[in-house]
């Protein structure tokens, strides 16, 4: 009995010295021990990697939004159809101005040109005239050629000379209304011309405020820096990304790798994904981009992180959305020899090779 109690005792303290075997660790196959494995554990979010963004249309003299309309988060929007829409009412008023303006101008235009008209008319009357008096003068002061005395043939060559001045003033004046009614009309020309580009702009403006989906998706919120979504009422700056179109069939893991295992992550490396939502799955990805610095978590966790991105390789368009949470394993173990040979050459491909080899050594 005592050699019994001794013996028991000796077994509990060896098994009480064995280490714990490690979730992570994995099983030796050349002694039967386990081993600790390279896993990098990491925490990120689904995204996907082809998104359409939606932001404030570019308006000219527009910067800042408020919006009238917003889709509820989550739904189904379909291409081509208002996706969000801004308050037009300062573009309506505008508008307003602006073809009050266009009409006066207009209206400026066509009596300018009526004026120019009928100062034409009167001058080419009067030039008419003159030449009338010119040629008048002229045959009587070619018919008192040695008929009148000289004083009165003086008298008709100085009324001649008079006439002919007067037709010339006349011929002259017409040219330079001519000019300037040209130079008049060009310039309330291009002052109708730049109004209705102006009306123009607007109109296009008032149009732009209603976005039209540019593909069919679900609708994503965007955050700013401070984590805040939008809602309707909200006024916006020009710039800012508001809503998202992800493609649920291109998924990612944005991955946020601590500092100290940043270095032994690298491309290509093979991910283990499990999803809060649905954490009895598990999906297989690899690393597909590194990102370039190392930055702060956020101002309220001051932990220096690494971003990554993890492509996935078979993504659920039925259960993933962007936004979920993802915690991550990220396989650090290089394959060995053998397990390249095996991956590469099936087991059985060996086999016979080695079979048909044995066969001839044997006929020699």
């Amino acid at each position: 009995m005592r050699y019994s109690l001794l013996s028991l005792f000796v077994l509990l303290f060896i098994c009480a010295c064995q280490p714990v075997a490690d979730e992570n660790s994995v099983k030796n196959p050349e002694n039967n021990t386990r081993i600790k494995a390279d896993i990098v554990e990491a925490n990120g979010e689904l995204a996907s990697s082809k998104t359409a963004v939606i932001s404030p249309p570019n308006v000219k003299n527009q910067w800042q939004y408020k919006i009238t309309y917003l889709p509820p988060e989550g739904s189904e929007a379909i291409k081509d159809q208002p996706i969000i829409r801004f308050d037009t009412s300062q573009l309506t008023q505008k508008l307003m101005v602006k073809n009050g303006e266009l009409k006066t101008k207009q209206k400026t235009l066509e009596n300018t040109r009526l004026t120019n008209d009928a100062e034409l008319e009167r001058l080419k009357l009067e030039l008419a005239q003159a030449n009338m008096e010119k040629d008048k003068a002229y045959r009587k002061w070619n018919k008192s050629n040695g008929l009148e005395s000289n004083l009165e043939t003086n008298q008709l060559a100085l009324e001649h000379e008079i006439a002919k001045n007067e037709a010339r003033r006349l011929d002259r004046s017409l040219d330079k209304t001519i000019e300037s009614n040209r130079i008049n009309i060009a310039i309330e020309e291009n002052n109708v011309s730049r109004l209705q580009t102006e009306v123009n702009q607007i109109q296009n403006g008032i149009q732009r405020m209603t976005i039209l989906a540019p593909k069919s998706g679900i609708v994503i919120y965007k955050t700013d820096h401070q984590g805040n979504k939008v809602s309707v009422g909200d006024s916006v700056w020009m710039g800012r990304q508001l809503l998202g179109l992800p493609s649920l069939d291109s998924m990612i893991v944005k991955a946020e790798i601590l500092e100290a295992d940043a270095g032994k992550v690298s491309i290509g490396q093979n991910v283990k994904i499990v999803l809060d939502a649905a954490p009895e799955r598990i999906f297989k990805g690899y690393v597909s981009v590194l990102g370039q610095i190392f930055r702060r978590k956020s101002l309220d966790q001051p932990n220096i992180i690494f971003d990554a991105e993890i492509t996935i390789t078979e993504p659920d368009s039925e259960l993933m959305r962007p936004g979920m949470a993802a915690r991550l394993k990220i396989s650090l173990t290089k394959p060995s020899v053998e397990k390249v040979i095996a991956e590469a050459v099936p087991i059985s491909t060996i086999l016979a090779s080695t079979a048909t080899t044995s066969k001839k050594d044997i006929q020699k």
